[in-house]
């Protein structure tokens, strides 16, 4: 074998594995964003996979008598891995909801926080960022809830300006249950009032608003963090009173 014909035969071979390497789907595509802390107990054994989706279809589960909530089955592209491990590139799950109201489902983009129970996997009730493109080309949601937490009240997390592709805005007029128009609030600096709509200016990238969520709402949880359930000592005075409650 000549030198030139083994100079195009190891191009060949490098160009080959290079579109390997980044071929949708590949191993390296599935290592997630953020990795799981195994020296801690609550984040060791939980089964949580948060992803960056894309919607593919909502389908209502039908109700029984006596359901507490309402369900759906969701199908989502799994665009990009944040925290924990799931293999395929889409993914099918339940959400669960009192009132009926799947906020995430409104969306085409969302950053989604699903856990396995009993080989189910089930959205965290409730949870979920909506997702927009910026103009440097990554994910990033308007200002999250998430700061009003209780466990987010000495967060290190701060709002940014955020450049959105597009205009990220909503309406500040809705109805109520009885039909009469009211003026929604959107707080300002984070939203800019522009005759009848609040455009997003602020808000934060994915690896932020899984922060917001891991020290918020999922340590309260008990998926992250340190915290225990509150074992209430009783006394025997205590056991007698409750004895008598009926």
């Amino acid at each position: 074998m000549t030198s030139i014909t083994k100079l195009i035969l190891s191009g060949f071979i490098i160009t080959l594995w290079s579109c390997n390497w980044q071929k949708p789907g590949s191993a390296v595509d599935k290592i997630p964003l953020i990795p799981k802390d195994t020296s801690n107990k609550n984040e060791r054994e939980n089964r949580l996979f948060v992803f960056v989706g894309e919607k593919i279809s909502i389908t209502p589960i039908p109700r029984s008598q006596g359901d507490f909530d309402s369900g759906v089955k969701a199908k989502y592209l799994v665009l990009q891995r944040v925290y924990g491990y799931y293999e395929k590139d889409t993914i099918e799950f339940e959400a669960y909801d009192h009132f009926g109201r799947f906020g995430f489902a409104d969306y085409k983009n969302v950053l989604l926080y699903i856990s396995e129970y009993e080989g189910r996997l089930i959205q965290e009730k409730y949870m979920y960022d909506p997702l927009y493109k910026t103009k440097d080309g990554r994910w990033a949601s308007f200002y999250s809830d998430d700061y009003g937490h209780v466990n987010n009240e000495h967060t290190t997390v701060k709002p940014e300006r955020i450049e959105f592709a597009e205009e990220v805005s909503f309406s500040v007029k809705a109805l109520n249950e009885n039909g009469k128009e009211i003026l929604l609030t959107y707080q300002e600096p984070y939203f800019k009032i522009v005759g009848d709509k609040a455009v997003a200016v602020y808000g934060n990238y994915v690896p932020e608003l899984f922060r917001l969520k891991r020290e918020g709402v999922l340590t309260a949880r008990e998926l992250f963090g340190d915290k225990k359930p509150e074992v209430m000592e009783m006394t025997i005075q205590d056991v007698t009173d409750t004895s008598h409650k009926n």
